[in-house]
């Protein structure tokens, strides 16, 4: 019994320990000298951040990483001035290199000032949609529904032509877009996949206004808020689900972690999810920026290009879809941009008229 009772308490100290380890707050911030900068090195719960500072650079960056109990993480780190004057800095963590150009405390993207430019040829024509690069598969509105111009595949049903597609969202391979025969409420999404070329008709357990938004999406759950009803939904594409998530006291949005808003603020002020990437994009000025996790510092993409919309983000591969004129482009965190499609009604509006998947 004795014995019995030892093992007892020998197990319940090691579980003990154990809990102990495994809840030790994980959040830290170290600042140290590498090569002659200052780096400040943290880590949130989410994402390594790190910050490199000398003389007149002052550069954040942002990694991905699970996390490790080693500190001091910076192996490379240096910054050489090139042809344009631009500072070249390079910096390795996790034996990955990111590279920042700085000119007059302003950040640039690696490329910037000597873009290898973009490709030019039409591939083909489709319903006079110009195609330049094939990378990425369009699903184009034609007011009845959606068309895979590549796979000359039709998803039609809309019974009365509809111009505009204000509540469709996009979702890894899936596009979920309300049923636009019915009028001011709707309880049917149809659902497109456009992995398997296939669309469904998801007949819902609640009735949805048409004056709702998406605030974005969640560790597999897209939300919704209807303003009408004032009612806040988490929608589940893979388990076709639908869930009311709010209460009299309010409703969640996520800013790097799921906050209390209240029902007057969803309804207001149309408020939207932010997931806190490595890279996040954003427009100003016609320029076309992005900030690391948790940096306030804008870093200029390209310089020859007129952007004037982001149409769309594919986070996992780090590309963002931009609007110039008619003509949609797509670029990642290094500038480097391409021609993808055109069509001259694009001129006029794209909401929720063309989504890219990527192949």
């Amino acid at each position: 019994m004795k014995k019995l009772l030892l093992l007892g308490g020998i197990f319940a100290l090691i579980v003990l320990v154990v809990l102990l380890v495994s809840s030790k707050e994980r959040d830290y911030i170290l600042t140290y000298d590498f090569n002659g900068y200052s780096i400040t090195e943290s880590y949130d719960l989410y994402k390594y951040k790190f910050n490199v500072k000398k003389d007149d650079i002052d550069i954040d960056f942002a990694y991905e990483h699970k996390y490790t109990t080693k500190r001091k993480l910076v192996k490379e780190l240096s910054c050489e001035k090139n042809e344009q004057e631009y500072n070249e800095c390079k910096i390795n963590v996790f034996n990955e290199t990111r590279t920042l150009k700085v000119k007059d405390n302003k950040l640039y993207s690696v490329f910037y000032g000597n873009n290898p430019g973009s490709n030019e040829e039409v591939l083909e024509t489709i319903d006079n949609i110009k195609v330049y690069d094939k990378t990425f598969t369009p699903l184009v509105w034609n007011s009845h529904g959606f068309k895979d111009i590549f796979n000359n595949k039709e998803y039609n049903f809309i019974d009365k032509e509809q111009y505009d597609n204000p509540l469709t969202y996009q979702y890894n391979q899936y596009l979920l877009v309300p049923d636009y025969n019915q009028s001011r409420t709707f309880n049917i999404f149809y659902v497109i996949d456009i992995k398997k070329q296939k669309l469904e008709k998801w007949k819902l357990s609640v009735k949805l206004s048409f004056d709702s938004y998406f605030l974005g999406d969640k560790d597999g759950l897209i939300y919704l808020f209807d303003k009408e009803n004032k009612k806040e939904y988490s929608i589940s594409i893979d388990k076709r689900k639908i869930t009311k998530v709010s209460n009299n006291n309010g409703g969640f949005v996520y800013n790097g972690k799921l906050m209390n808003y209240s029902l007057d603020d969803l309804k207001y002020k149309d408020l939207s999810f932010d997931n806190n990437e490595i890279y996040n994009y954003h427009i100003k000025d016609n320029k076309l920026y992005y900030n690391y996790y948790g940096s306030t510092k804008d870093i200029e993409v390209f310089d020859n290009l007129k952007a004037e919309k982001i149409v769309g983000v594919d986070k996992d591969k780090d590309f963002v879809f931009v609007l110039s004129g008619d003509t949609i482009y797509y670029s990642n965190s290094s500038g480097v941009y391409h021609k993808s499609i055109s069509y001259f009604e694009w001129n006029f509006s794209t909401n929720n008229k063309v989504f890219l998947f990527s192949n």
